[in-house]
Formats: C-alpha cells, sequence, structure tokens
C-alpha cells in the first residue's frame, strides 16, 4: 500500500516523493496495523482525544512492538525489572494521571496497596531529607520551613489528622499552622521558627539554674497571646466555623536541642508550662524518623512473607 503525496499549485499537480509512505505486509504488518487504527476511528474510540506523535526508527519500533508481545508472559520479577526501567524516563507525568488510575483499577488490589505503600515510602524519605538539609543550613527561613511542613504535615506525627487551611483565626493574627487533634478533634497550634544554634537556655550561675533565652522568651509571648486572641474568640468561631477552640493548645518549633543540660531545661520548662510545649527542631526529625520507621517496617514485613499467605497492609 502507497500512499502518495501531491501538492495542487497554480501550475499544476506536483507529486512529492519524500512525503509518500509505503506499506508493506511484512513482519510487522503495517497494514494491518492501518487498518486497526482507522477502524478504531470510525468505531469513535478516538473522539476528543487529543495529544502529539512520536516517530520512531523502524528498527527501534520493531524492538518495541516485540517488548509489548513479550510483556503478558514475563514473571512478576521481570515486570518490575521493566517498570524501575521506564518510570525514571516519564516525563510530565501528571498529565499521565487518568492513565495511571486506569491502569491501577486493572490491577490486583494487593499490588496497588504496595505500590501506595511504596510512593508513600519514597516521598516521605525525601521530605525528611529535606527537612534535615533546612535544619543544617543556618540560612533557611521560616517560609521555607512553613512551605515543606504544609507539604508534609505527617511530620508532625500521627497524633493529628488534619492540616487545615486558614490560618486567620483572630483579628490581626495569622498562626502557621492549625492542626485537628486525632484523638478529641480539638485544634492545635503550631508556630514555626527557625533552627537557631543559639541556646534556648541561659545560665544563672548564682541560683545554677536555667531560664528561656530571649529568643524563646519572644516566642512564647507570641504564642501565649495567639492563645488568649483565639479562646476569646470561642464562641464566634464555633458559631462561624464549627471548630471548638475549648483550651486550646500549642507547639512550637524553634532552635536545635544543645547540650544534655539544655535539654534537661526544656524538659522542665514543658512541665511547668500551661497548654503550651517547646520541640526543637531535633525532635522534630525525630518524630519523622518514628513515622518513616513504620512504613519501612511494612516494607521489611512484606519482604520476610512474600510467598506466604497474603495480608492486608498495615496502614498508618
Amino acid at each position: 500500500l502507497r500512499i502518495e503525496s501531491v501538492n495542487r499549485r497554480k501550475d499544476g499537480w506536483f507529486y512529492k516523493p519524500e512525503k509518500s509512505v509505503l506499506l508493506d505486509g511484512e513482519d510487522p504488518d503495517e497494514i494491518e496495523r492501518l487498518f486497526s487504527f482507522l477502524r478504531a476511528h470510525l468505531e469513535g474510540r478516538f473522539a476528543g482525544a487529543t495529544g502529539d506523535v512520536r516517530i520512531i526508527k523502524a528498527e527501534e519500533y520493531e524492538k518495541l512492538a516485540r517488548l509489548v508481545d513479550l510483556v503478558p508472559n514475563l514473571a512478576s520479577p521481570d515486570m518490575v525489572e521493566l517498570i524501575k526501567l521506564i518510570l525514571p524516563r516519564v516525563d510530565d507525568a501528571a498529565s499521565y494521571l487518568p492513565d495511571f488510575v486506569e491502569a491501577f483499577e486493572a490491577s490486583e488490589p494487593r499490588v496497588v496497596e504496595h505500590i501506595a505503600v511504596a510512593a508513600r515510602l519514597v516521598r516521605y524519605r525525601l521530605a525528611h531529607e529535606r527537612l534535615a538539609a533546612l535544619v543544617e543550613d543556618p540560612a533557611t527561613t521560616e517560609h521555607e520551613y512553613q512551605q515543606l511542613l504544609s507539604e508534609n504535615p505527617w511530620i508532625f506525627g500521627s497524633e493529628y489528622s488534619e492540616l487545615l487551611d486558614r490560618r486567620t483565626w483572630a483579628r490581626d493574627d495569622s498562626l502557621d499552622f492549625m492542626l485537628r487533634r486525632t484523638t478529641d478533634d480539638y485544634l492545635e497550634i503550631v508556630e514555626i521558627k527557625t533552627a537557631f544554634t543559639e541556646p534556648l537556655f541561659v545560665h544563672d550561675r548564682s541560683h545554677d539554674s536555667y531560664h528561656p533565652s530571649a529568643k524563646l522568651s519572644a516566642v512564647l509571648g507570641q504564642v501565649m497571646h495567639y492563645v488568649s486572641e483565639i479562646e476569646r474568640s470561642r464562641d464566634a468561631i464555633l458559631c462561624k466555623d464549627g471548630c471548638d477552640t475549648l483550651k486550646i493548645r500549642a507547639r512550637v518549633v524553634a532552635g536545635r536541642d544543645g547540650g544534655p543540660k539544655h535539654q534537661s531545661a526544656l524538659r522542665t520548662l514543658n512541665a511547668h508550662l500551661h497548654g503550651i510545649e517547646v520541640l526543637t527542631f531535633d525532635q522534630l526529625l525525630r518524630i519523622a524518623r518514628k513515622v518513616l520507621d513504620v512504613f519501612e517496617g511494612v516494607v521489611k514485613a512484606d519482604e520476610h512473607e512474600s510467598g506466604e499467605q497474603d495480608r492486608p497492609v498495615r496502614p498508618f
């Protein structure tokens, strides 16, 4: 089958051999494939479809055709190896989201569960590594921390079930985060500062005791103000938003651990604060690490039990 290209101009018809196509019936059967394509088009299977057409060399196409024919006969481990080769080469994955959904809907539920756990584990690892890098960089701004944590609220731990989009709850006050607690559905304020290296506590030699540094004192004063304003607006918030801010609690994330005496001083301070807890960024990293341990434990357990009786993946 020859499809010829002819241009019509004012001075006549002109044959363009460079744009002509010859289809033969050999392996692969190009005429049969053209027929299948045209039939699918007439049946309306491509209605409204748009996209780019990629042209590849004949020998490369033959390799691809052989691969497509081979895939159904591959063992599961070989298919996984093939996926490992393909995924890093997929560009603009967002545009293929409906195709991914369609592929997962046609897959075994247990396979989809394992893929979901693996995908979340990879995403969480990257976020944990990013947080660790930000903590070690003294130039990191509050905004950078806020952006990372807003995209990964799991870092705060499993005791929270939801990150609320709203940041303004009282007049003229904009909070960093408002989280909903998993256990009782009550709200909790989280104020993010930076991982500054200055000590959180100052040693009072005359009394051999520790008291909050100027930086920490300023943050505590700010959060106490937030708590007071939100508690004062409780009735309005409850009526308008359906959120009860009764006895609302707050967490402050700021600074680094420091030495053992500073860590002990932080523990003492938290024990005496009412409704407010101070965490260091090192502690936040440890919380995130604990969450990662849960997912890695699921992966390792599945590796040990591969080939044994199927069991559901434990969700976090």
